[in-house]
C-alpha cells in the first residue's frame, strides 16, 4: 500500500536543476528516523499506562522517494505500509501527527517550541538538515498555514535550545604535527596557528605515519564536528575522507599563476602558456626536494616565470616557459657570477637541476 506522505522542497543553487545531490538523501532519512521517535513519544503520551508502543509499531512504516518534482528540488516521499500497519489501515495517525508537529517545531518562533514535542529530540536536527548549505532551505509543507523553512542557521538554534553544542559539517586544511596511535587521532597544525586533534581513520594510518612533521604535505580532512553557541569548532568526531597536497605552497602558487589572464600587468602582461604552465607544476609539485628552501615564483611580463630564493646568493632561475629552459645565476661566497642554463623538458632533466641546486641552496634561508 503506498500513499503520499510528504513533499518538501529543496531550494538553492544546487537544486535548480530538480536533482538531489545524495548528501541531501541522508538528510531525509533521519528525517524518517525522527517521525518514528517523535510517533513513538506521541503513542505513549496518548496511552499513559503502557510503557512501550505496541509490537511492530514501526515495522511497516517506510518512506519511500518516489520522484522529485521540479521547482527548484521537490521529492515526494511516499508512505509504503505493510504487513499489520497495511492490515489495520496505519498507526492510528501518529506517523503523520508527527510529520506535522516538525513541521510546527521548525516553523516556532525561538524559545516557543510546540509543547507536544520532546526537547531531547531536538538532537535530531544534528542529522535532519545538515547538508544544507549556506543559502539552501528545505520547506515542508503545512496545510493553512506558511511553510517550516528549515535553514542552516535554523537547525543550529533547534539543536541549541536542547545542548550547547550542534554537529555540523567541518573541512580542515593544514600539517600532520604528529600521530597519537594510542588514541588513534593525529593533530593537524592549521594554517592559523590553532592545532586540531582529528581522529585516524583506519585508512589513513599509513599516511598519518608517513606525512607527520613534514610541513610541504598539506592534509585536508572533511568530516563532522561538534560546534560551540558562537560557532567555535570543539571537536572533530567523524571523518569522511581524508586528502594529501605535496608540495601544497608551490601548488597554490601555481593556481594563482594560471588563473592570469592577457593583460595582468598593467594591462600589457603575457598570460602564461597553460599547457607550459601545466609541465613545470608536474615536474615540481611532489618531486621538489624537501631539503631545499622553497622559491618564490614570479610570472613576468613576458609571459615567463622567474624563481628566487632568499639568502646571500641571491639565487634565481629565469624559466622560459616556450623553451622550455631555465637560466640559473646565484653569487658564491667570493661574489662571483654561478650561471648555468638547464634544458627542462624531462623529468631527469628536471632532477639534474635539483640536484645542482643542493649545494647552491643548502644553507640559505628558507
Amino acid at each position: 500500500m503506498k500513499e503520499p506522505f510528504l513533499h518538501p522542497r529543496f531550494d538553492g543553487k544546487r537544486f535548480e536543476e530538480h536533482t538531489l545531490p545524495l548528501d541531501v538523501a541522508r538528510d531525509l532519512a533521519a528525517f524518517e528516523v525522527l517521525i518514528i521517535e517523535l510517533a513513538k513519544r506521541l503513542y505513549l503520551d496518548a496511552h499513559p499506562s503502557r510503557k512501550r508502543v505496541p509490537k511492530g509499531f514501526e515495522a511497516g512504516f517506510h518512506l519511500h522517494l518516489e520522484h522529485v518534482d521540479e521547482g527548484s528540488a521537490r521529492p515526494l516521499l511516499s508512505l509504503v505500509t505493510a504487513g499489520a500497519l497495511a492490515l489495520s489501515g496505519g498507526s492510528g495517525g501518529y506517523f503523520e501527527k508527527a510529520r506535522d508537529l516538525i513541521a510546527d517545531c521548525i516553523a516556532s518562533a525561538d524559545g516557543t517550541l510546540p509543547e507536544k514535542f520532546p526537547k531531547e529530540l531536538l538532537a535530531h536536527f544534528n542529522q535532519v538538515g545538515r547538508s544544507l548549505q549556506a543559502g539552501e532551505s528545505m520547506e515542508i509543507p503545512r496545510p493553512g498555514h506558511g511553510d517550516a523553512v528549515l535553514t542552516p542557521q535554523r537547525r543550529r538554534d533547534l539543536v541549541l535550545a536542547a545542548d550547547d553544542y550542534y554537529q555540523d559539517k567541518v573541512e580542515l586544511a593544514g600539517t600532520i604535527e604528529e600521530a597519537n596511535w594510542k588514541n588513534e587521532t593525529f593533530r593537524l597544525r592549521l594554517s592559523n596557528g590553532e592545532a586540531v586533534d582529528v581522529p585516524m581513520p583506519i585508512f589513513f594510518r599509513k599516511d598519518a605515519g608517513e606525512y607527520g612533521g613534514r610541513n610541504r604535505f598539506q592534509v585536508t580532512v572533511s568530516g563532522v564536528g561538534t560546534y560551540d553557541v558562537h560557532g567555535k569548532l570543539h571537536k572533530v568526531f567523524k571523518v569522511r575522507s581524508v586528502e594529501v597536497q605535496p608540495d601544497y605552497q608551490i601548488a597554490a602558487r601555481f593556481d594563482q599563476i594560471g588563473s592570469l589572464a592577457a593583460g595582468w600587468h598593467e594591462g600589457e602582461g603575457i598570460a602564461p602558456d597553460a599547457e607550459k604552465l601545466l609541465a613545470v607544476y608536474e615536474n615540481l609539485v611532489g618531486h621538489y626536494p624537501e631539503e631545499l628552501p622553497l622559491p618564490a615564483i614570479v610570472p613576468t611580463p613576458d609571459g615567463n616565470l622567474l624563481f628566487e630564493w632568499k639568502g646571500p646568493a641571491a639565487a634565481s632561475l629565469d624559466l622560459r616557459l616556450a623553451e622550455s629552459i631555465g637560466d640559473f645565476h646565484a653569487f658564491d661566497q667570493d661574489g662571483q657570477d654561478v650561471e648555468r642554463s638547464f634544458t627542462l623538458t624531462t623529468a631527469g632533466e628536471w632532477q639534474e637541476l635539483f640536484a645542482f641546486l643542493r649545494p647552491q641552496l643548502v644553507g640559505e634561508a628558507a
